[in-house]
This record gives C-alpha cells, sequence and structure tokens, in this order.
C-alpha cells in the first residue's frame, strides 16, 4: 500500500482568540495494506461500549472517525480499553470529525445519547 498523504488547515477565532494550525503534504508511513471501516451504536453507559474491532488487522495505523448525529450535544467518546474500562481519547460532538495514529491496544466508543452513531476507518500500518 502506498503511504497515505494529507494536508489540513485549521483556523480559529473567537472574540481575541486567534490561531491556525497548518499541516500541508504530510505523508504517514503505511508499512502494510488492509482498512476497516465500521458504523456503531454504542451504549451510553460501561455495559454499552461498543468495541471497535482490529482483528482481521496485523498493526493499527491511521484513524478517520466521524459522529453521524446531527445534534449538537450527542457526543461520542472513543478511545482505549484498559482491563475492560474504555479510557477516553477523543470525544467528538454531532458532525463533528477527527483524525490521528493510534497506537496498539484495543479500542471502543460510548455515547451520551442514545441512538447516537459513530463511523470510524481505520487503515492499517
Amino acid at each position: 500500500m502506498s503511504d497515505v498523504n494529507y494536508s489540513l488547515n485549521l483556523s480559529l477565532s473567537k472574540g481575541s482568540l486567534s490561531s491556525t494550525l497548518v499541516a500541508s503534504g504530510v505523508t504517514a508511513d503505511m508499512t502494510t495494506s488492509g482498512m476497516t471501516t465500521q458504523t456503531l451504536s454504542p451504549g451510553t453507559n460501561a455495559a454499552g461500549t461498543a468495541a471497535i474491532s482490529t482483528a482481521s488487522m496485523t498493526a493499527v495505523g491511521m484513524f478517520y472517525a466521524r459522529n453521524l448525529s446531527t445534534v449538537s450535544t450527542a457526543t461520542v467518546s472513543f478511545g482505549q480499553l484498559s482491563a475492560g474500562t474504555l479510557v477516553p481519547t477523543v470525544s467528538l460532538r454531532g458532525g463533528e470529525a477527527a483524525m490521528g495514529r493510534l497506537a496498539a491496544g484495543s479500542y471502543a466508543c460510548q455515547s451520551n445519547l442514545t441512538g447516537t452513531r459513530m463511523v470510524i476507518t481505520i487503515l492499517e500500518g
């Protein structure tokens, strides 16, 4: 699989706060090929935590996640499972998306509102 190339341009402003982040033409080394995409409907408590399966992959790599809810207060948190407990590292409000590189481990997600769905794509490498 060829490397993944991406560009991000972020401009943030509120009142006197102004900040920008530009990451143009970043290349992420993807050593193996493979991809999994899952649409999950996580529960709102520990018992409803939805596992993100990476069993078909030899190593996790880049991820792209989006909260599919149209309700801005509906958040989906995802992160690693530690001794069966979700340790959230990303929280997405309705409609928000995120990308990054995952560390090795088991992952899951949980919502604060019933019926919220999240789609996540994980590239191998």
